[in-house]
Formats: structure tokens, sequence, C-alpha cells
């Protein structure tokens, strides 16, 4: 048996402008788990890192539930002993709960000594998460597009350009996914529905080239991003600005937090955007990041 699993997962940023519900990037913020096993069917957990006030720390936990289930699933009724450490801010659009997901069931699959598949495990981990384009640019890591099918997930993965710089600015207040949800319209028309394809197409087009030959319309989206803004203070304004270097910039996942893309100047970027928040009482903090080509897939080891 081994004696502990240590799996890193990074943070991810979905939608990615017009890309709504399809599309997502790995970012250089992780979750990692030490995950030993135990001989009774008790569960440990310590936690150190962001937010732990939002972190519970018993059986109601995400990692821990996610594990629980797997583990029922694959017949080994097995506790645990759970060290979490996070840099990823939680409830603010940067794919913590995917994290949470992916993380716990790469975990106990070790523990189970079961051998699993990319799109066995983005399946799964869609099934607990709701929709598919967070958790699998955290277990691929890149740029990822994914398409639901009846009962199962296809993804595709490439890397992203380490010249592309990704500045995420992030709000110090939560925002849960099922408020910005209730926010969206129940249609679009056909106007939209153009518009937004075709800019998502281009996008996709663009960074699977390897090229990145991004542009600041190709992130002027119709599906999400107008309709979150009366939740999210200073949004609007955000997503209207104009800088050097700045290529795009658009709503990380549900939001709160925001991503711009740039090919120079990105601090620069994070402090005008950061400023502009503050104008309308936000109070939030600028990160240059880099990408994650690697994915949990990439990171986790057994040791």
């Amino acid at each position: 048996m081994l004696k502990q699993i240590s799996v890193r997962v990074p943070a991810t940023i979905a939608n990615v402008g017009c890309l709504f519900d399809c599309a997502a990037l790995a970012v250089g913020l992780y979750l990692d788990l030490h995950v030993s096993p135990r001989s009774d069917q008790t569960v440990g957990i310590t936690y150190q890192g962001v937010n732990p006030d939002r972190i519970p720390l018993d059986e109601s936990n995400l990692i821990v539930r996610t594990m629980r289930d797997t583990l029922h699933g694959c017949g080994k009724h097995r506790g645990f002993d759970l060290e979490i450490n996070n840099q990823i801010p939680v409830g603010v659009g940067l794919g913590s709960s995917a994290a949470a997901i992916v993380g716990g069931l790469a975990a106990c699959h070790w523990l189970a000594g079961k051998v699993f598949f990319d799109e066995e495990l983005i399946s799964t981990a869609a099934r607990f998460e709701g929709h598919p384009d967070n958790v699998a640019a955290a277990w691929l890591g890149g740029f990822t597009l994914s398409v639901e099918l009846e009962n199962r997930v296809a993804s595709y993965s490439c890397p992203v350009p380490d010249t592309l710089q990704l500045v995420l600015v992030v709000p110090e207040y939560p925002l849960s996914t099922e408020k910005a949800r209730e926010a969206l319209p129940g249609s679009y028309s056909r106007a939209d529905a153009v518009h937004n394809l075709q800019r998502a197409a281009v996008v996709a087009a663009s960074v699977f080239s390897r090229k990145a030959d991004l542009r600041r319309f190709l992130f002027d989206d119709r599906w999400h991003q107008p309709y979150r803004a009366p939740l999210i203070p200073g949004l609007t304004e955000v997503l209207q600005l104009t800088l050097p270097g700045l290529l795009g910039v658009c709503l990380s996942g549900a939001g709160p937090s925001v991503l711009a893309l740039a090919k120079e100047n990105g601090g620069a970027i994070g402090e005008s955007i950061r400023q502009t928040l503050s104008q309308h009482g936000v109070s939030s903090e600028a990160l240059l990041l880099a990408p994650d080509n690697k994915g949990a897939k990439g990171w986790s080891v057994p040791a």
C-alpha cells in the first residue's frame, strides 16, 4: 500500500470571454494535497492557505466528499489523513471547487489502486462539478476545450505560450457560481449567438495554432458578462479598458475575478484594473501569473 499520495492541481479560468462553458486555461496557483491511508475509516484534515474561513474541516469538505464517494464506488471503505495546502482563492472564479474535485479523484484512484484514463477522470469530475470546463483544464493543463456527450466528456488541450502574460485581479469578496448563473437569460438571439461563436472559434484556432495572436475585440462577450456585470461593481468599466500591451480582458469564470491577457506591461495593466475596481469601492489584489501547461496529470505523483 502506498504510504502517501501527493497531488498538485492548478487554478483554472473558465469561459475566457466568449467561450462560455466550453473553455478554460490553467494558471500557476496551486492546491496541494498530501493523502495518507489509514487502517480505520476515520478522516483527519489539516488546512493551510488562503481563505481558511471558507474551508470546512469535516466530512462536508468537498475533497473529502469526493474521495469518500469515489472510494466507496471502488469498494474501498478506508479512512485517510488529508493535508491541504492551498494557494487558490475560494469562491472568486478560479476553479477552486474543480481543483478540489480533481485532486480528490486523482488521490483516491491511487489509494484504490485503480488505473484511470483522462476521459474517465474528467467525465467523473464533471458530474461532481456540474460542467466540464474547469475540471478538464485542472487535469490536463494548458488551454482546454470540452464538449459534453451523453455520459462522458471529450476534452482537447494545448500549451499556452509562456510569452503570454496572464494578469489576474482578485477582489476580496466571493461570488457564488449559483448566483452568477441565476443572472443569465434563458435564451439568446441568433445575432448574439453568431457574435460569440465567431469570436470563440477564432480564439480557439489562434491558441491551438500556438500563435496566440489575440485581439481586443475577440473578448467582446454577449452571453454572460453583460448579465453578470450588475453583480460585480466596476466590471463594465474594466471590460472597456484600453491599455498598451493589453490583448484582451474578461471575467474569470463566473467572477468576480478578472483576467487580462497581455503581451507586455502586465504589472501596469493589473494596477489599472485594480484602481478601476477601487473607484467602485472594491479592494482587490493584482497577480502576474504564468500559464500551467502540466495540469494535475503532470504534477501529481504517488510517493
